[in-house]
């Protein structure tokens, strides 16, 4: 469902605001009150000059007078007479009555915002809430049980583990086999024992959402606990800079009892890609902390060694910089525009990562570490992956569940498949085959991973799944 009861000029108000003019005309009152579960898109028309003029604009949701950014804000290619048809989801609400209002905003040398919309009043309801959540739960009930055989005549199985997950972007074993998945907007999720808990391990209310922004990365600190006495996660997002823009910040939090607390900024002020922010992290084999930044939306600072932006950064757990590193700098490897996930391949020591370019494919690169003493990663290989493939994690498999799939590279896909990547076991370097796993079968795929146990774990918008073999 999309409404389209926001029937806005924002555009020219965004104008006007520069220009210390008055604002447009409002538009008429709304309807009755809407009632929604809270999961629709917001739909509105858009003025503007052109296209160019429309992408240089952002959007602000103000609920009950909170002020948040729209994520996911896509406009159509070309505008009507009432201006570019617009839509974007909705922020988070609690169950009850709302009041919404939309404005526009720029962001030269400051923040340049449109006056607010009319105001939309809505009722999230908890009874529809969870007639939606039941509706959801019955269109993956299909999908659970589903067998489906591979190119190698591997059968395998598809059960839904957990769903009620909103927009997952990462997810991190802990020692003891619970999975935490984090959530764009900020919440860390906990599952035990294959069940999803109701209270969130973390909830971070000043992330920036915008551009595909948020908590984009989660990894657990790898060192066992008789050498650091708590057990450390790390977790990568985006929040508002003083000038309106995002900017990426790393911070590691203290685990205890499915709770993260006690957050210890570690790295901040890092420019991120106003459309579409891209960041990974992940511990290496050597217990460095690796984490790759986008190109902050400007493709030279991915060449420009004075900028982190563009770059895969090696790191001690604390925050420094390795003795090892080359130039006495945590910069590991460049330049990349929008990392979407790194691994290492068994065996081989070598990291994988996978990075859309200018055209949007997404290319995958073989780093291998520098000889001596100064580590510097080196590009071995690069590969296209075959479209469409718009990667959005990295994971070679190593558990021993299921044989034929040992090192392995699993690549979720934004298209609604897993990509499964066979190398030369005489060549570890060189790609031999690709096949789309789960095609067809799911939404888009956001992320995959596996167990220590072997069984594959993925996530679409809002559910965690796995595939395990089938008799």
């Amino acid at each position: 469902m999309v409404l389209r009861r926001l029937l806005l000029t924002l555009a020219g108000c965004v104008a006007l605001v520069a220009c210390g003019e008055s604002s447009p005309p409002t538009p008429g009152s709304s309807p009755a009150d809407e009632r929604i579960t809270g999961g629709e898109r917001l739909g509105w028309d858009q003025q503007a000059a052109d296209a160019g003029a429309l992408a240089s604009f952002h959007y602000a949701m103000y609920v009950d007078n909170a002020r948040s950014e729209l994520a996911d804000a896509s406009c159509a290619p070309t505008s009507s007479a009432a201006g570019f048809a617009c839509s974007a989801r909705l922020p988070a609400m609690s169950s009850g009555a709302h009041t919404l209002e939309l404005a526009a905003f720029i962001v030269d040398g400051g923040v340049l915002e449109s006056a607010r919309s009319s105001p939309l009043h809505v009722i999230v309801s908890a009874a529809t809430a969870t007639a939606a959540a039941g509706a959801s739960q019955r269109a993956n009930t299909w999908q659970t049980g589903t067998v489906f055989t591979t190119t190698d005549r591997v059968r395998l199985r598809v059960d839904l583990v957990a769903d009620g997950l909103a927009e997952p972007t990462d997810v991190a074993f802990a020692p003891d086999g619970r999975l935490f998945v984090a959530e764009r907007a900020g919440r860390v999720r906990v599952i035990r024992d294959q069940r999803l808990l109701a209270e969130p391990a973390l909830v971070l209310d000043d992330v920036a959402t915008a551009g595909e922004g948020g908590l984009l990365g989660l990894a657990f600190d790898p060192r066992p606990l008789k050498e650091v006495q708590s057990r450390f996660v790390y977790a990568l997002d985006t929040t508002s800079s003083q000038s309106g823009g995002r900017v990426f910040r790393l911070a590691r939090f203290r685990e205890t009892n499915d709770t993260l607390a006690d957050r210890v900024i570690l790295l901040d002020d890092i420019p991120a890609s106003p459309r579409r922010a891209a960041g990974s992290l992940r511990f290496g084999p050597d217990g460095k902390l690796y984490i790759a930044f986008d190109d902050g939306g400007d493709p030279q600072r991915a060449g420009d060694m004075a900028a982190f932006n563009g770059k895969i950064l090696r790191m001690n757990p604390d925050g420094s910089t390795p003795d090892d590193q080359a130039g006495a700098t945590p910069v590991y490897s460049y330049a990349y525009r929008s990392p979407r996930g790194l691994d290492w391949q068994p065996g081989t020591g070598t990291l994988w990562i996978a990075d859309d370019d200018l055209q949007d494919s997404t290319r995958l690169s073989a780093v291998d570490a520098g000889r001596g003493r100064s580590r510097r990663g080196t590009v071995r290989v690069t590969y296209v992956l075959p479209r469409p493939t718009g990667a959005s994690a990295v994971a070679f498999y190593r558990g021993p569940l299921i044989p034929a799939f040992r090192d392995n590279l699993l690549v979720s896909a934004d298209e609604g498949h897993i990509l499964r990547i066979r190398f030369d076991p005489q060549e570890p370097a060189r790609i031999v085959t690709t096949e789309r796993l789960i095609e067809d079968l799911v939404g888009s795929v956001r992320i995959v991973t596996a167990a220590p146990d072997g069984t594959i774990y993925f996530c679409t918008a809002n559910a965690l799944a796995k595939l395990v073999p089938a008799p």
